[in-house]
C-alpha cells in the first residue's frame, strides 16, 4: 500500500506542466491532494466529497472565477473594491440605463472571456446601442470604466502576495488597445529583478495585498492572480499621491506560467497543501 503521494493537478493549460507528477517539481506527501488550476473535473475522493483528498482550489471556487457574473457577485457580496458593474437580464431589461448606472465610456465583458478578449469600451451611447443589436446582453457585465494607468498581477494565497509582476504598455501600441493589458500589448515588470524601477510600487501596496487577499476569499480560492487596477503616483500637478485610488479587475484561477512563476507556483503550493494538512 502506497504511503506517500504526489499531487494530482487538474489543468488544461500548457504552462503548467511543470507541477506534473510525473514531473517530481512537488515533493510526496503523506496525504493524497489534487491542484485545481482552472478545472472543474471531480474527483470523488475529495473532501468536499466527504474523502481524505486535499483540495487546492475547489470545483465551486474555479467556477466562482471562471465567470465575470459569478465572480463580481462574490466580489459586490463581500465589499471587494471593484469597479461599478451592471447585469442585463430578462428580469431587468427595460429597467437599468447603463448611462444613468455607469456613464461614459464604459466596457461590456463576456462572462467567459479571457484575456480580454470579448472586452469592448464604449465611448458613447450610440456606440453602444450600435453594438447591442442582435446580442444576448445576459451574456455580458457591463462595467464603469477607471482609466487608470497602472496595473498589476498579484499571485496571492490566504497568507498574501508571494509574487508580483506589472504590466507596461508597449509603446507601438495602437491607440485603440491601450485601455487594457493583455500579453499581445504588454512587457511584463517583476517587483525584484531586472528594471524593477518600472515596477512602480504603490506606497499603499499594503492596502492592494489585503484587498486581493479579501477577493481570494470571496471566490473561496486557496491560490490565484489577482489583477489590479492604480492610479498614477502623482496628479496632474506632480505632487506625490499618499493614497492612490485602485480597484481589483478580476481573480483568475489558472494564470500563465513564465519560467520564475512555475517555481513559485510549486513553492507555494507545497506550503499551502502542509498547511491545510496540519489544520485538518
Amino acid at each position: 500500500m502506497y504511503t506517500r503521494f504526489r499531487p494530482r493537478l487538474r489543468s488544461r493549460h500548457p504552462s503548467h506542466e511543470y507541477l506534473r507528477p510525473r514531473l517530481k517539481n512537488l515533493p510526496l506527501y503523506p496525504f493524497k491532494s489534487v491542484i485545481r488550476l482552472g478545472s472543474s473535473t471531480d474527483m470523488k475522493d475529495t473532501v468536499t466529497n466527504g474523502g481524505d483528498r486535499i483540495e487546492i482550489n475547489t470545483i465551486e471556487s474555479v467556477k466562482n472565477s471562471a465567470s465575470k457574473l459569478r465572480m463580481k457577485k462574490h466580489f459586490s457580496a463581500n465589499d471587494v473594491k471593484t469597479a461599478k458593474w451592471v447585469w442585463v437580464n430578462s428580469n431587468n431589461t427595460g429597467n437599468i440605463n447603463l448611462e444613468e448606472s455607469l456613464g461614459f465610456p464604459l466596457i461590456s465583458k463576456s462572462i467567459y472571456g479571457s484575456r480580454g478578449l470579448g472586452n469592448i469600451k464604449h465611448d458613447t451611447k450610440e456606440d453602444l446601442e450600435l453594438w447591442m443589436e442582435g446580442k444576448d446582453l445576459s451574456r455580458y457585465i457591463f462595467e464603469e470604466f477607471k482609466n487608470f494607468v497602472r496595473e498589476y498581477r498579484l499571485h496571492i494565497t490566504k497568507e498574501g502576495c508571494f509574487y508580483a509582476c506589472r504590466k507596461v504598455l508597449r509603446r507601438d501600441t495602437p491607440e485603440e488597445h491601450r485601455w487594457y493589458r493583455n500579453d499581445d500589448y504588454c512587457n511584463w515588470i517583476r517587483e525584484y529583478g531586472d528594471n524593477q524601477e518600472l515596477f512602480d510600487k504603490p506606497v499603499n501596496w499594503e492596502d492592494i495585498v489585503q484587498e486581493s487577499v479579501k477577493a481570494l476569499d470571496a471566490v473561496g480560492l486557496d491560490i490565484g492572480a489577482v489583477d489590479v487596477k492604480v492610479q498614477s503616483a502623482t496628479n496632474r500637478n506632480g505632487e506625490i499621491r499618499e493614497n492612490p485610488e485602485f480597484f481589483i479587475i478580476e481573480i483568475n484561477s489558472a494564470p500563465s506560467f513564465g519560467d520564475i512563476t512555475k517555481v513559485k507556483y510549486a513553492e507555494e503550493i507545497d506550503r499551502v497543501l502542509n498547511r491545510k494538512y496540519n489544520n485538518l
